[in-house]
């Protein structure tokens, strides 16, 4: 198992991790599936009550997330050695597909990487467009498309927020269909109509005496 040749940045650590689970199963990492992948890691340990691990800064460019330092990042890795770059037909800024080179350590926590894994195990298979409609489903980047904030820095708090408002709309649910069934208290409306007519003269006499009506 290879070890790193100096010190990579948090980005590029998560861009190794990517890359490493992605080899497990067959996984092809394009240069613009790497970064909502790596956006959805970031969410999904959110959601676990954890902080985004990558580093990256993400924005919504109108396509999906984004960071321009993923470029860094993936420089990095292909310097060092530790991964390689080649182009599928048309050689576009998308068809760059990544790939390491060599065994490496994994390069991030064990919950860290467990993101990651999940991630990639249920999403690694989608298309770019997939991942692209797929992250903006979720709630940092349909609050900002909703507003229009293109190039908005995204607010990956928003996430857990959203689920813990799902999670209380559960349990408000479960609650109140387990309450016994609420039944009318028979006759109470006849009670109070009784009530009101018995008092209706009294409060006339004490509205006409503050207003000062004789």
């Amino acid at each position: 198992m290879g070890g790193f040749r100096d010190s990579p940045t948090p980005l590029a650590r998560a861009v190794l991790a990517v890359l490493k689970v992605a080899r497990e199963p067959h996984v092809e990492i394009t240069r613009t599936k790497l970064a909502p992948l790596l956006y959805l890691a970031d969410l999904d340990a959110i959601e676990l009550g954890r902080t985004r691990f990558s580093g990256a800064a993400w924005r919504w460019d109108g396509h999906g997330p984004y960071d321009h330092a993923l470029i860094r990042a993936e420089e990095w890795a292909v310097e060092s050695g530790l991964a390689e770059r080649r182009d599928s037909p048309p050689a576009e800024y998308s068809s760059h597909i990544l790939s390491l080179t060599v065994d490496i350590d994994d390069p991030l926590s064990p919950a860290d990487m467990d993101c990651v894994r999940a991630v990639i195990h249920l999403h690694g298979g989608r298309s770019e467009a997939d991942l692209s409609d797929l992250s903006r489903e979720t709630a940092p980047i349909a609050e900002a498309y909703a507003a229009g904030e293109r190039g908005v820095l995204l607010d990956l708090n928003r996430a857990r927020r959203h689920r813990q408002a799902d999670a209380l709309r559960e349990r408000f649910r479960a609650r109140r269909e387990a309450r016994p069934p609420q039944h009318d208290d028979p006759g109470v409306g006849d009670t109070l109509r009784a009530e009101f007519l018995e008092t209706r003269d009294s409060l006339r006499r004490a509205n006409a005496k503050t207003l000062g009506d004789r």
